[in-house]
């Protein structure tokens, strides 16, 4: 009987770190995944591991769900237009308190307890993004609106860490705090620094089509998923912004469920992940033979 040929643990090592090394990923999670200690705690031990096999990571998020708690408490209204926050003088305290407080120190204890080396600020650092608030849809609304972002100074912190997070709040160039949405502010961070993957955490599976998620769209196929009718409402807005950031340099942008058990690392390290990758149509053939040899190594193990 012919013994099956194990492959090294040195090549499968160097697989990935020639896959990933020196890469950077521009990680986006939402308020579910970063309000809650368990999911929080193991999005942060994937961040490590990433960071261990020499991968740059910048996490963006925000926390709604704790908001609205807040609001409730205060006895504050919350009103959304399309999804997104009325962002009056009252919300803006509730967020200064949820998400640049106790969120944000809720993070920097995670960092701590896990032992990872990086930087947490509160607030999106001012000459990262310029910009601007918007025209006020209603009464008194503190929404900004980026002008540009800016890599050199990203890059500065990089040289000295492989891992950088931040709410999203941001300050505008008047010196006003403001609320962006936190999509918006990873997609933008995204496309200047070039990522090689750009990743949404919710508590979604990925997309679904006909009752059954994704595993692969390209950004063709979104177009036409649109178009069908097959994506509506809010799924519809964040692909039509992933195509954007694809289309402007994002190699491959992740929708996960990050409220599953090291969803991140499995839609890194498996040669499928448990949601949905979008690229652009002429990478599909090389992401296909990607998964092949990942297959192999993965069977060799």
């Amino acid at each position: 009987m012919t013994q099956k040929k194990q492959i090294p643990d040195f090549f499968i090592n160097a697989f990935y770190e020639s896959k990933f090394q020196g890469s950077t990923f521009v990680i986006k999670a939402g308020g579910k995944v970063m309000e809650d200690a368990r999911y929080r705690a193991n999005l942060l031990e994937n961040i490590q591991e990433l960071n261990l096999r020499g991968i740059k990571v910048l996490l963006v998020y925000g926390g709604g769900k704790a908001m609205d708690i807040e609001s409730e408490k205060r006895g504050i209204k919350v009103e959304k237009i399309d999804g997104l926050r009325i962002n009056a003088s009252e919300n803006m305290d509730v967020m200064k308190h949820v998400i640049g407080g106790d969120l944000s120190l809720d993070v920097a204890a995670g960092m701590t307890s896990l032992g990872i080396s990086g930087i947490n600020f509160n607030a999106v650092p001012s000459d990262w993004l310029d910009v601007v608030l918007k025209p006020k849809t209603k009464g008194d609304d503190f929404t900004g609106a980026i002008t540009r972002a800016h890599i050199r100074p990203v890059n500065r912190l990089f040289k000295v860490t492989d891992f950088l997070t931040t709410s999203c709040i941001c300050i505008s160039d008047d010196g006003v705090p403001c609320n962006i949405n936190a999509d918006k502010i990873a997609m933008q961070m995204a496309i200047a620094l070039k990522a090689q993957k750009l990743i949404f955490l919710s508590d979604v599976d990925g997309v679904h089509i006909d009752n059954e998620v994704q595993g692969l769209i390209t950004a063709d196929e979104i177009v036409a998923h649109i178009a069908s009718g097959a994506v509506t409402g809010g799924m519809k807005v964040k692909l039509e912004n992933c195509k954007a950031a694809l289309e402007a340099g994002v190699r491959r942008v992740h929708l996960i469920n990050g409220l599953r058990e090291d969803a991140l690392h499995n839609e890194i390290f498996l040669p499928t992940g448990p949601g949905t990758m979008l690229i652009l149509e002429e990478d599909r053939k090389a992401y296909e033979n990607e998964i092949e040899t990942q297959k192999l190594i993965e069977q060799a193990k």
